[in-house]
């Protein structure tokens, strides 16, 4: 049943062209999807069809419920090189922005418009690769959302990771990974697609993403919280994010009652973490240290009160 759901789905592919035919498709070489698809040369037909050059990179969705195969939305493209956002090619997503208009495939293979997909829903997302060597990031921010899959209502939320890796988190490498974190992927969605729209969602996001090894990347953490009427409520620029508080925050910006005072400590943890560099214990001390001081302030304040209030009476 598996290989059955992945086989009537849409795989998201790099490839080279060899030779253009006649009749509208070509000979593509196409780079091994990790755990679904070797590398290989075959004939494809392309939908709709397309001009293309020997020799030129191309992205596509591949179909392989056609005969022969068929590449979907082929669009020339050269290899996956994220890097530093370019907000000069994309519009930026910021407060009160909608959610750009791209095409991705999940974790079963289905496809996804994410613009549309999550219409009347509040959704939290954020951006992942499933071979992040730190437990401290990405799979803690997976171990995050798996708190918030059971603690927010699937009939009015929705999660989305997007991976930063789309070369190799394949939609079954995808779901292998959700496997470990009980994803249940009628509410929890985790999404790759073609190298040019994930690039195009790295820019749109403003997420860095620097490759530093064939397998790793050093990259920037934000939490998007997206409300039912499909603009951006609120966004967490730190991976060192309090899922009670993000839980309380994506309920306010639902319209429901949630708790003002993890409300209020997520947005003061977040706020200082993010000035000391992503560092939450960092922040957490600061923060304590704060309120010692502000306490010694008022005790400081209340002794000198009390004692000129005294030394007014004697005198």
């Amino acid at each position: 049943m598996h290989a059955l759901l992945f086989a009537l789905s849409l795989i998201p592919v790099h490839g080279v062209v060899l030779a253009v035919e006649r009749n509208g498709g070509a000979v593509i070489r196409t780079s091994a999807v990790p755990e679904m698809l070797p590398s290989e040369t075959r004939l494809y037909r392309l939908f709709p069809r397309v001009r293309l050059r020997r020799g030129a990179g191309v992205d596509a969705m591949l179909d392989i419920g056609t005969h022969p195969w068929t590449l979907r939305e082929v669009v020339a493209a050269g290899p996956f090189v994220p890097g530093l956002p370019d907000a000069g090619r994309v519009i930026p997503i910021d407060y009160g922005s909608t959610l750009p208009d791209a095409e991705l495939v999940d974790q079963l293979g289905h496809p996804l418009a994410l613009q549309r997909a999550f219409a009347g829903k509040t959704l939290l997302l954020s951006f992942v690769f499933t071979r992040c060597p730190d437990k401290d990031l990405c799979p803690a921010i997976s171990g995050k959302f798996a708190y918030l899959q059971t603690h927010l209502d699937p009939k009015r939320f929705a999660l989305a990771e997007i991976t930063l890796d789309p070369p190799y988190d394949s939609p079954r490498v995808l779901a292998d990974y959700g496997r470990t974190f009980g994803t249940d992927p009628a509410m929890w969605h985790l999404l790759t697609g073609r190298g040019d729209t994930i690039i195009r969602l790295l820019n749109a996001f403003g997420i860095d993403s620097l490759q530093v090894s064939s397998s790793n990347f050093i990259h920037t953490d934000k939490l998007f919280i997206i409300g039912p009427n499909g603009r951006v409520g609120d966004i967490i620029t730190t991976a060192q994010w309090d899922p009670d508080g993000v839980v309380a925050q994506a309920r306010a910006i639902a319209g429901m009652t949630s708790n003002p005072f993890e409300r209020f400590k997520l947005s003061l943890i977040a706020d200082v973490t993010a000035i000391c560099g992503g560092s939450q214990w960092v922040g957490v001390v600061l923060l304590e240290l704060g309120v010692v001081l502000i306490i010694f302030a008022f005790a400081g304040w209340g002794l000198w009160y009390f004692a000129r209030a005294l030394w007014g009476r004697e005198t």
